[in-house]
This record gives structure tokens, sequence and C-alpha cells, in this order.
């Protein structure tokens, strides 16, 4: 009979320690939770212009693309086409 009181009582324990920890695990996890939440809906995030590309009209975020004086390009490689397509114009009307 005392064995069983025994093991009663420390699985008892056991139990109680469980949900302790359980619980003050879940506070821990759910603080952080607000916090990321609390965050997340603090900042003002910035909103990106999209602009068109000026050789091939492809729309993309500002800070993605390259500006060339008052022309925005896509890529550098668009930056080049169009340069070369510009001299071309120029020496043909030449």
């Amino acid at each position: 009979m005392g064995r069983i009181l025994l093991v009663s009582g420390i699985l008892f324990l056991v139990w109680m320690g469980y949900r302790f920890l359980n619980n003050t695990w879940s506070a821990r996890v759910q603080e952080v939770e607000r916090r990321a939440r609390k965050k997340n809906t603090s900042q003002t995030k910035e909103v990106e212009q999209i602009r068109a590309c000026t050789y091939c009209n492809v729309h993309i975020p500002e800070n993605e693309g390259v500006y060339e004086q008052k022309h925005f390009f896509c890529s550098y490689q668009h930056l080049d086409q169009y340069n070369e397509h510009q001299k071309n114009t120029h020496n043909k009307q030449s």
C-alpha cells in the first residue's frame, strides 16, 4: 500500500511539473508571437515605385532597375542595347 502511494505521489509530481513547464513554455511562445505581430504591424513598409523599362517596357520595382540620365532600364543589357540603338539611329540620320 505504501508503494502505491509513493508511486502515485511521484506520478502526481511529474504530472504537475509537466503542466508547469508546458504552461511556461506556451506563455513564452505566445509572448514571442505577440511581439512579432506587434513589430510587423508597427513597421511602415515603404511602397516601391514600379517603373517601365525604356527599352522593353517591362515594369519592375525601381530598386531593381538601372538609371541612365532620365531613362530607366530593367537591366544593364537593355541599357547597352538602347544606347547602341540610339547611336545607330543617330548615325543613320547624319
